[in-house]
């Protein structure tokens, strides 16, 4: 009978033991749960705020006698995103007309002169707010901004979309991702220059 009762207690305590395990792990989560709730909350007018930023400048544009696409207002969005090969298809479907199809490349004169979509646009971005008006065109189709990885081109079309512009298309691919027609010269590395300077050398007199 002792045994029985021993038995029956050990059962018992187990049963409270795994219990109070499966309680922690609730309380555990509804901690996490009410502190991501909690952050979410802090963040929400922020969010409001950032939600209402294209409206606000939809708003501008057409209160100041501007066309807003009507896909930009339903998206809720400034500025369109393109891949590469998308770019690229727009490059030769709808690029025949001038100033149809404009490539904006907001990268350095140095990254630009190393290769480049052929006639495409040289604006650095660190000099975008001071030269956007003339070198930008306002009435194209489609101006798509590019840089290396999509980074800059994007910050790039944040700040277009703000002066009034909703023709853009960031090619969030980057130039690394670009297979079309390239101009400019790939920077030659030390190890090509010694290599074609050997290759470049006499060779000696073999008696």
């Amino acid at each position: 009978m002792d045994l029985l009762i021993l038995a029956g207690g050990v059962v018992f305590a187990i049963g409270v033991v795994r219990y109070i395990w499966k309680l922690k792990v609730v309380i555990s989560q509804l901690k996490r749960d009410t502190f991501f709730l909690e952050q979410k909350i802090k963040t929400f007018p922020q969010e409001m705020a950032n939600m209402l930023v294209p409206i606000r400048h939809q708003l501008a544009a057409v209160a100041a006698g501007g066309v807003v696409p009507g896909d930009l207002i339903r998206d809720g969005r400034l500025y369109r995103e393109i891949s590469s090969e998308d770019a690229e298809q727009a490059r030769v479907t709808e690029g025949t007309e001038p100033d149809s199809v404009v490539f904006l490349d907001v990268r350095t004169t140095q990254e630009y002169a190393q290769g480049h979509v052929s006639g495409a646009t040289l604006l650095p971005i660190e000099e975008l707010d001071l030269r956007f008006s003339g070198d930008v065109p306002m009435m194209a189709k489609k101006v798509i901004v590019y840089c290396s990885n999509g980074e800059r081109s994007r910050l790039a079309c944040d700040f277009l979309s703000r002066q009034g512009y909703f023709n853009l298309y960031n090619m969030h691919q980057g130039l690394q991702r670009w297979n079309g027609p390239r101009d400019g010269e790939p920077e030659v590395s030390l190890i090509q220059i010694q290599s074609k300077t050997k290759k470049s050398e006499p060779q000696g007199i073999h008696s």
